[in-house]
């Protein structure tokens, strides 16, 4: 979720007039594009609140990241596999 609030009253960013007053915003309400615009405009506060819903999103997100990366016991990375300094040509 994401709350935002403007300096000025009516202030227009991203096909919004922006309140004095918090508003809060699903996260899906703006691109990633548009919310990084929002987060650059220096007349206009912008929070980002982790609700139960992002919450999970987030935590599911990180917890089959972490699967992944662990792979299978005994298994090596094809990264790790490769040397990192390769012997010259004599």
């Amino acid at each position: 979720m994401l709350r935002i609030t403007s300096k000025k009253d009516g202030f227009r960013r991203c096909g919004v007039a922006h309140s004095k007053q918090p508003v809060e915003y699903a996260d899906d309400r703006f691109t990633k594009k548009e919310l990084g615009i929002l987060q650059a405009e220096s007349m206009l506060i912008v929070e980002v609140i982790a609700d139960e819903a992002s919450l999970s999103f987030i935590l599911g997100q990180e917890k089959a990241k972490g699967e992944k990366a662990k792979g299978k016991p005994g298994e090596v990375a094809a990264e790790k596999a490769t040397p990192d300094i390769l012997p010259r040509d004599k």
